[in-house]
């Protein structure tokens, strides 16, 4: 026989067991929550950079002219656009006339966007182990051309025109 302290106990874990959320909601809702956490931004940036180890000749030569290709995170679709370290430092950096103090403070750049044949300008900034293009990233791109979570956007320097070209891969196959 069971005592009493033993059955509750029981009863208990029975009960908190059926409204804890499965593994699967648990990670989407952690990664929900650190997303959002405005103290892990900085640490989220990071994070993501070593997540991602895709090896960069791959990305390359699946990319066709497309140099930088990303498929957009929630931190993408706020203010600015995250470029990996090292797509930086071999796609961006060597093209821009631009000094390590100029790139900390932010260096203006242009696109084209060659879908809709329009010209903008963001910002090139190094922020801590991380690369951003922002400025009006979120109005020119993400609102304008209605970017969504997991799109796939490309980038490379044209030389001839001494400008980023941009353009949209991918749209989310939930959406076509």
């Amino acid at each position: 026989m069971m005592n009493v302290p033993e059955h509750l106990t029981t009863r208990e874990q029975q009960n908190v067991s059926k409204h804890l959320p499965t593994m699967e909601q648990q990670s989407v809702l952690d990664q929900f929550m650190t997303t959002m956490n405005p103290q892990n931004v900085q640490e989220n940036l990071e994070t993501t950079e070593q997540e991602d180890d895709s090896d960069p000749e791959t990305l390359e030569s699946q990319a066709g002219p497309w140099k930088i290709k990303k498929k957009l995170q929630i931190f993408d679709l706020n203010k600015r656009l995250l470029v990996l370290k090292r797509q930086a430092e071999r796609f961006v950096l060597p093209v821009l006339e631009a000094s390590d103090d100029e790139i900390e403070k932010g260096y203006e750049v242009d696109i084209w966007d060659v879908d809709t044949k329009t010209t903008h300008s963001l910002i090139f900034q190094k922020r801590s182990k991380s690369y951003v293009f922002t400025g009006n990233w979120n109005e020119d791109f993400c609102k304008r051309r209605d970017l969504k979570l997991y799109d796939t956007v490309g980038l490379y320097w044209d030389p001839s025109n001494k400008c980023f070209d941009f353009s949209v891969l991918e749209v989310r196959k939930d959406r076509v």
